[in-house]
This record gives structure tokens, sequence and C-alpha cells, in this order.
């Protein structure tokens, strides 16, 4: 109803009610109790300011005159005295207590009113109080007028007043205040029932469900009809739904796609009414898997269960080459990916019914059909059997034989799922460049590596025999997806690790520099962050330099050891040697040691790691000392006539025919986090 049609009828009431004396309803306590949809007259020319705080302006001192009523349903509702004061109105809707009353709404001038007059809107909730004031612009803005606040719409207690309602989503009713709309009911013989009516037209064919079951505060009944208001046919009554509570109400029917359908709410009798909520169901989701780029994946020998019921016919799909070309087949596609090479077998084994499948290389855009079969399975079910290739995408297509609506469908893959080096035992051997995998597929490992979250997760394992005593890289930059590596020593029963990387490589792949041992073999196993798994490339590579080997760095707080090379000539009179350390600690200090022998002293002065070029004289390069910054590197050009000597700030020149030795001393911190000290890899390196 609208605000101009109810001044119109509430005009007599106005009129009647204009001639009493002005009353001034100054504050809260004093508010007049006012009805809905009745226009209410006042009058602020004696009234005078209640000192409550106006929240739509900051003026004070308004003279201001106050309302109350008790809301008969939840509903918006308008407040106004748009056209109908003689000033310059501000209106204000609170909820609460007097003396503790919260703003619900606020207007001083209304949109579209004339003469600066007010309107606005309130959500309102069934039985709460409410009280309204209404002032001036100003101080000195008084005047009389109306002010109406609209109550509750009508209920739609009649077939042309049905309110619209939308499937699937809840409907609030109230049968209170509702009439008897005299359409007889099919499921029961009572009259004098209140009812209400609600209309909606079907988006699709389906069985709907109608219910108040335990929605509902009294004993329900519910009907649902087509055709028109003039001739509507029943379709569904229930009184007593089974299992609902109350006595309240449920029942299905089908519904057609397009078709307006009313629905209407009562009580058992004429003096059952009350509130509750009705709910029709919306039609199903759609198959989610009824167009080939929705394919659904087909685990390896795990049954899936499938009902065409829903499914419509595939748009583009080729035509099919078994079976018949129905231009009606209700088809359904699963995808699966083999991890080698080898026979596939799919079929429809367990379905009731007589079925059909294809299946389909190349992309849901271009599909090539690799086979089709109708009958090749037990009795009228499918079977297809071809040579499928590791890394390949496959998609199966089935259908009902003939167009055939299916409920109880099975469809099962038989393929290699299985990577042959998905355990350190099947390890792939590699060798130094560059070479290829993946670890879609692999099974979760039993090996945890010590530097990645859940890295024991799709894992697969590579060997690498060293052929040179040098610094080795393995670098997974080329892979794409977030990987995880580790490195070990020993067999598969008995690893030792001797490197972990998470995020060293680019784009969150890994890389590994270790000091390799000629003729030894390491296990290399490679998953994911996370469990994260995709197509990877491996690049092994031996440090290039002009050093000698000679031992490996101790794992330090990087979970690694440090690794030292030497670059430029080994000629004295070049006077151009550089010494390189990668995988220190982050702001790590260090310095370079150096002497003409090798010999292993374990934890030297209580380090963590192993000085392997001991001797009675060692030379220290700590007037350069060295800061391993953000990097974890360090990097040293000493003067080939300035070498340190054991007595310092004894130098001396190095001589053609001498064998020299270096290795990097530095600072860290062991696992609990207390300071401590190691020693990167070594080399030598025999000047000309």
């Amino acid at each position: 109803m609208t605000r101009s049609s109810l001044k119109a009828g509430a005009m007599m009431a106005s009129a009647a009610l204009f001639t009493q004396a002005a009353v001034a309803q100054d504050d809260c306590a004093t508010a007049l109790p006012l009805t809905t949809d009745v226009l209410q007259p006042f009058d602020t020319t004696a009234s005078t300011p209640s000192g409550v705080a106006w929240d739509c302006t900051f003026t004070t001192g308004i003279p201001d005159t106050w309302f109350t009523f008790t809301a008969a349903g939840s509903y918006t509702a308008t407040i106004s005295t748009c056209d109908m004061a003689t000033y310059d109105t501000r209106l204000e809707i609170f909820d609460g207590a007097c003396g503790a009353l919260t703003t619900v709404a606020c207007n001083d001038d209304g949109t579209g009113c004339t003469g600066f007059t007010s309107e606005t809107t309130a959500d309102l909730v069934s039985g709460v109080q409410y009280w309204v004031r209404v002032g001036g612009f100003n101080a000195a803005a008084t005047g009389t007028g109306d002010l109406l606040v609209t109550g509750p719409p009508p209920p739609p207690d009649t077939c042309d007043l049905a309110a619209p309602i939308t499937p699937g989503v809840l409907e609030s009713f109230d049968t209170t205040v509702a009439t008897d709309s005299g359409v007889a009911w099919a499921c029961t013989g009572n009259t004098g029932i209140q009812d209400v009516w609600y209309t909606f037209v079907a988006t699709d064919s389906y069985m709907a469900d109608f219910s108040t079951c335990d929605m509902a505060d009294y004993d329900t009944r519910l009907e649902v009809f087509d055709g028109d208001c003039m001739t509507l046919n029943s379709i569904l009554c229930n009184d007593d739904g089974p299992g609902c509570a109350g006595f309240s109400s449920f029942g299905t029917a089908p519904v057609v796609a397009g078709t307006q359908y009313w629905v209407r709410v009562g009580g058992f009798n004429s003096g059952a009414s009350g509130t509750g909520q009705l709910l029709v169901s919306g039609p199903p989701p759609a198959v989610g898997n009824d167009e080939c780029t929705g394919a659904i994946d087909l685990a390896n020998l795990a049954p899936e269960m499938w009902d065409n019921t829903l499914a419509t016919n595939s748009a583009g799909a080729p035509a099919w080459s078994c079976g018949g070309t129905s231009a009606n087949a209700l088809d359904l596609w699963y995808q699966f990916t083999p991890l080698a090479d080898g026979m596939v077998t799919v079929d429809t084994e367990g379905t009731v019914g007589d079925t059909r499948l294809a299946v389909y290389e190349g992309d849901c855009m271009a599909l090539v059909e690799i086979v089709c079969d109708d009958d090749g399975g037990t009795g009228l079910l499918s079977s297809a059997t071809f040579m499928g290739l590791g890394g390949t995408t496959y998609y199966a297509r089935v259908a009902g034989f003939g167009g055939n609506v299916i409920d109880t469908g099975m469809i099962t893959a038989d393929y290699v799922d299985m990577l042959p080096n998905d355990d350190c035992a099947g390890a792939t051997p590699v060798v130094l460049g560059m070479s290829t995998f993946t670890n879609v597929g692999a099974a979760a490992g039993t090996q945890d590596m010590s530097c990645v979250f859940n890295g024991e997760t799709s894992d697969v394992w590579f060997s690498y025999t060293a052929g040179s005593s040098c610094p080795t890289t393995v670098d997974l930059s080329g892979s794409d997806y977030d990987t995880g590596m580790a490195i070990y020593e020993g067999d598969c029963m008995a690893l030792v690790e001797v490197g972990c990387d998470d995020d060293g490589g680019d784009a969150l792949t890994s890389l590994i520099t270790f000091d390799a041992v000629a003729g030894t073999t390491y296990l290399i196993q490679v998953g994911g962050f996370n469990g994260a798994n995709g197509a990877g490339a491996m690049d092994i590579s031996e440090a290039s330099g002009i050093g000698v080997f000679v031992c490996a760095g101790d794992a330090n707080s990087t979970g690694m050891g440090a690794t030292l090379t030497l670059e430029g000539s080994d000629l004295v009179a070049d006077n151009d040697l550089t010494i390189n350390v990668k995988g220190l600690p982050m702001d790590s200090m260090g310095f370079v040691i150096t002497s003409q022998e090798t010999n292993v002293v374990v934890n030297p002065g209580g380090s963590s790691g192993t000085l392997c070029i001991a001797s009675f004289v060692i030379g220290r390069f700590n007037n350069d000392i060295l800061d391993s910054g953000t990097t974890g590197t360090v990097t040293l050009s000493p003067d080939l006539t300035m070498f340190p000597t054991a007595t310092l700030p004894g130098f001396e020149a190095v001589m053609a025919g001498e064998t020299r030795y270096f290795q990097h001393w530095y600072r860290d911190v062991d696992g609990a986090g207390a300071p401590t000290s190691n020693f990167s890899s070594a080399q030598g390196l025999t000047f000309n």
C-alpha cells in the first residue's frame, strides 16, 4: 500500500482528530500512542526541546513532540510528514527505552517533499516498541501537520494477492491476521481456515519439495496448485508431514519449467494460526561433468558412480561411432592420466542398464577418438581397452544406449599410476646435465626432508655417482611447481643427509651445492612444498675452477655445508686468484685460512666443523674480515706476494711449485641458538 493511498484513506479520521487541542508531548516519557496507517495530527507551537540530541543534524534547542507505537509485524515502515506540515520539519525514530534510546532512522528533508518536510524508512521488528519525535529545522521552526507511520502490509490471503517467492529461499509467513480465502482444501474438509498465498514460476523441470516442516509455531497445512486463480488445480495437499514436529507440513510434487504455481499455507482448523517459514526447493544443481570441460578425475581402479538423469547432450562433442548416433545422448565426462605407458581398460561394469562409452585424447576443443564401445562388457555394458601413453590425459565419455536415462551407473578405469622411481629403492640414475621428471601421481614417502613442510609427500628419487671430487650443484630451477629437495649419502636403509633446500632456486624451486667425492653415489629426493607436484627439470653440474677438492664443509645452521672454490690463474706471475665461499649463514663474520699441509682436526677449539688443512703453520687472512650479508657468500682476492704466515704480522710470497690449501672459518649458531663456529669445504692449488 502506498503512502498516498494511506493518506487518502485516513483523511476523515485526521480531520476529526485535528479539532482536538494541541498536545505538547515534550519528551519520550510523555509520548502519545499512535496507530499505524492513521494520520496523527501534531502541533509543536507550544512544545519545548526534549534535550535529546538529533542524529541527522547538530542544531540544539528544537521544540519537539513525541509519539510511540509497538510494531505489529516485522517489515519496512515509512515514517513521514512529507507534504503534510505547515513548516520545515525533521523527524527521528528510536528503539530502546526512554533514557537509553537508539536511533533507528533520522531525516530532515525528505526526497521530493515540498516545504522541506520529512520522510524516512526503518526496518521494524514485530513486538518492539518504537518512539517517533517530530521537530523543526531549527529552534524557530514550529507549526502543525500530520505524521504517518505505515503498518505491516496486508497478508497475501487470496490467490490474486499471492506474494512472489523464490525457490530455494526461506519465506516467512504470518497467518494471525489472515482471512479464509474461500478455496476448499483438497486434504481436509474444514472451512474458515486463515491462509496466505505465494506464487512462483518454475525455472526447470524437477521434483520440488514444499515444506513448513519443523519451521512453524502451530499446526499447519499446505497446498500447491497449477492453473490460474480462476481455475486452480490442486497437485499437492498435506496436513502433517512425515516426521515433522508440531504437525507441520511437507510434500513433493513435479514442477515443469515455465509453469506458474501457487502455494498456500493455512492451519489444521479455523482456530489454528501463527507464524513460520515456507521453503520451496529449487532445481537440483547442474551436473558438473555434463560437458568435457567439467570432466571428473578417475582414480585408478576406483569406481565412480554416475547418474545421467539430469545430463544433457554435450555441445560440440564428436558423434558417437558406436551404439548409434543418438542426438539425445545424455552423456557424462571423466578424465585420467596414466603415469607410464601401458594397457588401459575403461568399463561400465556394475551399471544397471544398457551403456556405451568412448575414450578420446587431445583437448576438449579438439577431441580425437581412441576407442568406442557399446556392448563389449557383460550383457549390454561397455568395456574398452587401448595402449595408453604415460603423461597423456584421456577423456572418457559415458551414456545410456539410445539416450536412455541411467540412475545407477558405474565407470572404472584401470591404468598405470605408479612412477618407477616412487621410492628410494627404485631411484632413477642421472648424470651430469639436464634431465626431466614428474612427481605427479607419486605416493607419499616415508623419508622426511629436514627443510620442507610435508616434504615426504609425492616424492621421487634419483641416484648420481660423482665422477670428480669437486663442488657439485643440483638445480631444479626449470621446474613448474614449488619443489623441495634433499641429497643423501649411504643406502636407502641408512640415509645420511648431505643437504636440503626448499626455495634456493628460481621461483620457489630448489638448488643444492655440495662437495661431491669421486666414486660416491648420492641419492636425490625430490618432492614439493606441502605436497605440491608438477613437471620438473633437474640440472646437475660440477663447479668450474682451478682448485682440487680436499674435504667437504660440515652442515651449518642453513642445513647445508659452506662450499669454497678457487677461480683465476695458477700462475704466480699473474697474481690472479679469487676465493669464493657460498652456503654461509646470513650476516656471518669470518676469514680465510691457508696452509701448505692437510690434516684433519674435528671440532678444533669447540668449533662445530672440521679443520682439514691443519698444520704447524696456518696463515689467517684476518686482516680481511668477511661478512656473508644477506646472500650467504663472501669473496677474497689475496695478493700472492703478501700471504700471511703463522707469525703475525709476518707475510711471505707464494712461490712457483708450492701447493697451498684454503679453507674458510666463520661464526654460526648451533641448534640451540648458542654461538659456535664452523669451517667451509677446502681446496688446494699447486702454483706454477
